[in-house]
């Protein structure tokens, strides 16, 4: 009896992902222990920092305590952390992909190829709809400045160190096309559910990370293994959590009709960034999104609520049912809403749990060993040859004085780190 030859099995090509040197900035933000690093500021440099501090040197009258070493040390862990804070600002990511002008992308757009990279470990999304040219932007306001205010705000609601390896951020930006303009929210939590279902498609598919500049150097576990293929979830990547549950919108509305603040006659193109530091400082806080319930949200341990958000003099919130679907609310309101509602997930289960554990272990981890490689060649070079220390030991004594220390940070807004300023995009 003659049978059919069974085709052989041919698997599906695996999906390469070439990493260039800005992406690996994206990848793992942070330090890196070196043997050597620069020398304190230049004389000329140092007028930007407060002058009670950059001149006083140490010597056998102020010799550093223990205690004062420690201090030290904790100093040099914020450097660390403000350093990769600062370090993100500037990735096109972030400085090009929250302007609809710019690398801002439609989620038609979403190839899930190389763009997926800046999808992947996001709390949730913000729609901007329409172009760019909508009220508020005379204000000062426009869309970079509202994802600086974002990226400041979700550093605060973290104490300034979250978690920012792998892609991680509280929101992917996204603009919904002009044909979608006079579309409802319902329209939006579509297109939503179209792109998450789209990356939950590709989660446990396999691909394989390149990193041709670096020949095979890439040995350290904090970038996605090299040249194995693995699905994304394995390399680190995953869709977050609340992602499909609940989205935000950008509207016409996100400067209010009612806004208090107006421009000020003295603002002009020629402001100094201090000007406008102060200026968005006041503006900024009067900005509300709309935050939405997707009804997508059966993966929680609880349905989505915002019954604590609602205003009861508000009529317009809510249907008279109790359930509440969306709800415009300030941008700090949104971000504290969604940070609770993770931790409220991350008890409800382990391996949530587990999971972002791990991602603050390693950089704790890191953090320790970047500040212990500081502190040894600080012991070669002393504690005033080395920039990072001596930055930590002007800090340490103009905090115990109540006051600042570092650049950047002399202005009437006391905005530091420089990472926070919401007028540098």
């Amino acid at each position: 009896m003659a049978f059919n030859k069974p085709q052989e099995w041919s698997p599906e090509p695996y999906e390469e992902i070439d990493i260039d040197i800005l992406s690996t900035a994206m990848l793992w933000p942070y330090p890196v222990p070196s043997p050597t690093y620069p020398a304190a500021p230049r004389e000329e440099f140092q007028a930007h920092f407060n002058q009670k501090y950059a001149h006083k040197a140490l010597n056998a009258s102020n010799f550093l305590t223990m205690d004062e070493l420690e201090l030290v040390r904790r100093h040099l862990s914020d450097l660390f952390y403000e350093a990769a804070a600062l370090c993100l600002r500037f990735q096109p990511p972030f400085s090009h992909g929250w302007s609809r002008t710019l690398l801002m992308l439609k989620p038609a757009e979403v190839s899930l190829r190389t763009n997926e990279l800046d999808l992947w470990n996001k709390q949730t999304a913000v729609y901007f709809i329409g172009d760019s040219h909508y009220p508020g932007r005379d204000l000062g306001f426009t869309d970079r400045r509202l994802g600086a205010y974002i990226y400041r705000e979700w550093h605060r609601v973290h104490d300034g160190r979250p978690n920012l390896q792998r892609y991680n951020f509280f929101a992917k930006a996204l603009q919904v096309t002009k044909s979608f303009e006079s579309s409802d929210v319902a329209t939006i939590i579509d297109i939503h559910r179209r792109l998450c279902d789209s990356m939950s498609a590709k989660l446990n598919k396999e691909v394989i990370f390149r990193y041709h500049f670096l020949a095979g150097e890439v040995e350290s576990t904090n970038f996605p293994q090299a040249d194995i293929a693995k699905t994304w979830r394995e390399h680190g990547f995953t869709m977050g959590h609340l992602f499909r549950a609940v989205l935000l919108v950008a509207d016409e509305n996100v400067i209010p009709e009612t806004c208090l603040v107006q421009l000020e006659s003295e603002l002009s193109d020629d402001s100094t960034l201090e000007e406008m530091a102060a200026w968005l400082e006041r503006l900024m806080p009067e900005c509300r999104v709309l935050m939405v319930r997707t009804g997508d949200d059966a993966h929680l341990s609880r349905p989505v609520s915002f019954a604590s958000l609602v205003d009861p003099l508000n009529s317009d919130q809510g249907d008279g049912s109790g359930q509440v679907d969306m709800v415009r609310v300030t941008v700090p309101v949104a971000i504290r809403f969604l940070h609770e509602l993770q931790v409220q997930e991350e008890a409800a289960y382990v391996d949530l749990r587990r999971v972002a554990d791990r991602m603050t272990e390693d950089r704790e981890r890191a953090c320790r060993e970047w500040v212990d490689s500081v502190m040894r060649h600080a012991e070669d070079v002393g504690m005033d040859g080395n920039t990072y220390t001596w930055k930590a030991v002007r800090r340490m004594w103009a905090a115990r004085d109540g006051e600042t220390f570092s650049d950047g940070q002399g202005d009437e807004t006391r905005l530091f780190p420089l990472y926070s300023w919401t007028c540098i995009w």
